[in-house]
């Protein structure tokens, strides 16, 4: 509650009050910031296999996405493998108006993916391993092997951060 009443500067505050509960710092930040012990070594092929595989090129920064629209199906046609077609599959462009912006969707951040099932614009993929399997098939033209996957699963496990608790002031 704050004394002045509502204004502009107490919503600006109050939201980023807010979003500071929002943080979640993970096993990935300890590594980042110097702990080499953080993660474990299927973690780090996992995490080595992610940049390979230029998953860091839409999954970028801090939050590991959540700053660009990225086209679903660069390498594959994703819908057409699907057999759904759907005005809301168009992503962007139904809001741009734009063929350019034709199945361009905002990439989401990788921070606590494992809890945020199901996966992709569509919710069509209900697990991890489904997940980076079909976005290396669909974004990068590759088809990873089941120890692959499973090492770039347990590096995004490593993005599952533990809730901090919410300061009052």
């Amino acid at each position: 509650m704050y004394r002045d009443g509502w204004s502009g500067a107490n919503i600006t505050d109050a939201i980023a009050q807010y979003e500071t509960t929002l943080l979640t710092p993970s096993r990935f930040d300890t590594y980042l910031r110097g702990d080499r012990h953080a993660l474990n070594s299927e973690e780090l092929r996992g995490y080595h296999l992610f940049k390979a595989n230029h998953c860091a090129t839409c999954h970028v920064g801090k939050n590991l996405g959540g700053r660009s629209f990225e086209r679903m199906g660069l390498a594959a046609d994703y819908f057409a493998a699907r057999g759904y077609t759907s005005t809301a599959d168009n992503g962007r462009a139904n809001v741009t108006n734009d063929a350019l912006d034709r199945h361009a969707f905002k990439t989401p951040t990788l921070r606590n993916v494992e809890l945020t099932a199901p996966y992709f614009h569509d919710g069509s993929r209900t697990n991890l391993h489904e997940a980076v399997r079909d976005m290396a098939t669909y974004q990068v033209g590759k088809q990873l092997s089941d120890s692959d996957v499973n090492a770039i699963v347990a590096f995004l496990k490593t993005l599952t951060g533990t809730r901090q608790p919410v300061a009052t002031h």
